[in-house]
Parts: structure tokens; C-alpha cells; sequence
């Protein structure tokens, strides 16, 4: 999987607050909101929508075990001029969780197909 990094120093995040509440200036923000969580339930997921900060929680129910689950967070934020799908990374030691570039808001199918890799238990 080739995932395109920003350069160094480049914000993650856009500095300016946006508004998810159906408000006319962000219907490219609801539209890429409401195609991955429809995406993501198709291909079998729970979904949690927050659409306060513009995120979509995929869980994964029974994984090793009836009673447990894995979740991913996929944020949208800007990227070079067009929106983006950021996975929500855990940190590999005790520091802060980091947000690595998915796919295009304009490709949901994509990126729910790669989500769903990540959750899907390992064989071998």
C-alpha cells in the first residue's frame, strides 16, 4: 500500500474550524462524511459518526473472541488543497497518536476497502 506522506512541517490539521451541521459552506464536508459511513457499514462495519469533528469510528465486532472489537478512526481533514481521509494512528510507545494520509474524500469506496483490510484479522 503506497500512502502519500506531506512534507515535512506540514500542518496535519487545518487551522480554521469548520462547521459539520449541514451548514451551506461545508456540503462537500457532509457529503464525504455520510459516503464513508455508508461505505463502511456495505463492507460489513459498525459505524460511529461524529460529525462534530468531522470523524468516522469503524468497529469490527468478534474479533478473537465474541466480546471483543477493533476500532479505527478515520478523520477528515484538508491536504494539499483537496479534503482527505487520515487514519488516527496509535503510538507505537507511550507517545501522542498521529494521523497518517488515507485516500481522497472523493474516493470513500477506497478508503473504506483499505479500513477494512486494516480490521480484518490477520491470517497465517
Amino acid at each position: 500500500m503506497t500512502i502519500e506522506m506531506p512534507p515535512r512541517r506540514t500542518p496535519a490539521q487545518s487551522r480554521t474550524a469548520h462547521r459539520f451541521d449541514g451548514h451551506r459552506g461545508d456540503a462537500q464536508w457532509s457529503r464525504a462524511l455520510c459516503a464513508l459511513d455508508a461505505n463502511l457499514r456495505r463492507s460489513g462495519l459498525e459505524t460511529r459518526l461524529n460529525s462534530q469533528i468531522g470523524a468516522v469510528d469503524a468497529v469490527l465486532r468478534g474479533v478473537g473472541g465474541a466480546e471483543t472489537a477493533k476500532t479505527q478512526r478515520t478523520v477528515l481533514r484538508p491536504h494539499r488543497g483537496r479534503l482527505w481521509w487520515w487514519l488516527r494512528v496509535p503510538p507505537q510507545d507511550a507517545g501522542a497518536p498521529f494521523l497518517t494520509p488515507l485516500a481522497p474524500a472523493t474516493e470513500p469506496a477506497a478508503a473504506a476497502r483499505r479500513i477494512r483490510g486494516l480490521l480484518a484479522p490477520r491470517r497465517g
